[in-house]
């Protein structure tokens, strides 16, 4: 069955008298696109998302082989034959093109449930391809089977193709609105690659199609334009590769793809006949070059800016674990030193205390302030000791707590009463108050809560020149805390300082003026063993001169 109005062709597919368009749209499309499959597949063929292009590409490319059969064949019977594949081919790549959205999203497969609705979105297309649903007859005359196509698998796997732009579409906002900088461009290039090919490629197949087969067209010529969709698809691809490494392709083989792809473009001078294949050739080849080389310079740039940011990097990263091991050095050298210090220390303080006592018989007048010099500084120097082990033990993660329930209130009017001849002895006032509607049982550690108190407590007293030190114990019974507010009327601090302070080594500026002693490590102390223990503390001034108050808090236990 022969359509004897048409010549045989030469060359398989080659006839003088069909559209210049007809081979640039369909070789070089085909050609580029397999190119670019089986260049993605074999630098990763392990990966899902290059296999998925790779089909895409394949289904693509029997298309396009199938329409030049069809535009240059006169055997009847080999057209009436290929004619259901068109839109089984057309159904196949709307599919994948979603499958493989999915899988360049999520970097993963679909799940199996979304497999099977891929599959049965399919079975209709398969069915009825040799059915006389899909092609009817076969027109001997103008040697094509437009007016014979089953209007309703026609339209299935169109639809099939709206589908896929919908879907992906919803999908790549969806993802763009939760993805960082990086992948957003690539759900941009990807997106409008994509959804270019599909539009273009559908609408024309669609449209031309059924108008020829209305007789409203002589012939589908103008459904080769749509064609284009897949070069512009291919070179949003060929960005992504080479920019992104989105398919895990190397940089030199990404250039090289480049170049295959402008090498494979200026081929076509070869065989072009006609002034206006030799047009559309020129004007590609300038496009490719000119993307291609900006690419290329682009990617060379970022290629240094990388391999600069991972040298950098890894020097950070060396220098880092350095300053680790010299923290850490530190710490063990502080602990090992403090511990050293102690024991001395508490014998010079115990000793000079037993003097004063007049436990070795009576000491000369003059001599007793010597001595009360020498208790005073061995008390200071233990605590300055303590605070040491203290850090040591809390930066090692050591610190041991031992929790128990106990009434904080007492503990604190306890410490009151203790530091009380200490505010004396400087003319301060020291009043403690309580305004509480529980009993003020907390669980904690008894030794690390006293020492918390005593801290602050004895801050207050210091950097307090004159005027007074008040403690109120409070309680919220709906939120189940108590709390100690330790305020005092001495020198104050300034926002600057009250953002630094419960840092290790931080003191107020002005706190010299007032205390010589400080190590800047008390606050930081009582801060790391509250937290620990569940509790907190806040710092407030109106600023220099005007006082300072801080808030212990602790979770309410009765």
């Amino acid at each position: 069955m022969n359509c004897y109005l048409y010549s045989d062709p030469q060359y398989l597919f080659y006839i003088p008298d069909l559209p210049d368009l007809l081979y640039y749209s369909h070789i070089p499309t085909t050609v580029i696109a397999l190119l670019v499959g089986l260049f993605v597949f074999l630098n990763a063929r392990h990966l899902l998302l290059n296999r998925l292009l790779l089909l895409i590409a394949v289904s693509f490319s029997l298309w396009t082989l199938l329409s030049l059969i069809a535009w240059t064949n006169n055997h009847g019977d080999i057209l009436l034959a290929i004619w259901p594949f068109f839109g089984v081919l057309q159904a196949f790549i709307s599919i994948l093109c979603i499958y493989f959205i999915f899988v360049f999203l999520d970097k993963k497969d679909v799940s199996v449930k979304l497999k099977a609705l891929f599959t049965v979105l399919l079975i209709p297309v398969l069915l009825f391809a040799p059915t006389d649903l899909s092609v009817s007859g076969f027109n001997i005359t103008n040697c094509d089977a437009f007016e014979f196509e089953g209007l309703i698998y026609k339209l299935y796997y169109n639809l099939l193709g709206v589908l896929a732009m919908i879907w992906i579409c919803i999908l790549l906002i969806k993802q763009y609105r939760l993805a960082d900088k990086k992948f957003k461009k690539q759900i941009l290039l990807m997106g409008i690659g994509l959804e270019l090919f599909l539009f273009m490629f559908f609408s024309t197949t669609f449209l031309f199609s059924y108008l020829a087969g209305l007789g409203i067209l002589e012939d589908t010529r103008y459904e080769l334009y749509g064609l284009f969709g897949m070069d512009i698809f291919m070179i949003f691809i060929s960005i992504l590769i080479v920019r992104f490494k989105t398919f895990n392709v190397g940089v030199v083989a990404s250039q090289a793809l480049v170049v295959a792809i402008i090498i494979l473009i200026g081929s076509q001078f070869t065989f072009n006949e006609s002034q206006i294949s030799t047009i559309l050739t020129s004007i590609t080849l300038v496009l490719t070059g000119f993307i291609g080389i900006m690419l290329i310079r682009n990617v060379r740039k970022e290629v240094k800016q990388r391999e600069e940011i991972q040298s950098l990097a890894a020097s950070l990263a060396s220098a880092n674990e350095k300053l680790m091991e010299l923290d850490k050095l530190k710490s063990e050298f502080v602990s090992i030193a403090s511990h050293q210090l102690r024991a001395p220390l508490t014998a010079i303080r115990g000793y000079a205390s037993m003097l004063l006592d007049g436990s070795y018989g009576k000491i000369p007048v003059h001599a007793n302030e010597a001595l009360t010099r020498i208790e005073e500084s061995s008390k200071y120097m233990t605590y300055s000791v303590e605070d040491y082990l203290s850090v040591s033990r809390i930066e090692s993660g050591n610190m041991k707590y031992s929790n128990s329930d106990f009434n904080l209130r007492d503990k604190v009017e306890q410490i009151c009463d203790d530091l009380r001849p200490q505010a004396i002895r400087k003319g301060l006032m020291l009043l403690f108050r309580t305004n509480l509607k529980s009993q003020g049982i907390i669980n904690a550690d008894i030794g690390k809560t006293i020492q918390i108190i005593q801290n602050l407590l004895n801050n207050s007293i210091k950097y307090t020149p004159k005027g007074s030190v008040k403690i109120l114990v409070r309680d919220d019974v709906v939120r189940k805390r108590i709390y100690i507010d330790i305020e005092d009327t001495g020198i104050g601090m300034n926002e600057d300082i009250k953002n630094r302070l419960f840092n290790k080594f931080e003191r107020a500026s002005n706190a010299n003026s007032v205390n010589h002693r400080g190590t800047g490590l008390g606050l930081y102390v009582a801060y790391q063993m509250a937290k620990a223990m569940n509790g907190d503390i806040t710092a407030y001034s109106e600023g220099d001169g005007k006082g300072s108050r801080f808030t212990i808090e602790f979770k309410l236990a009765l």
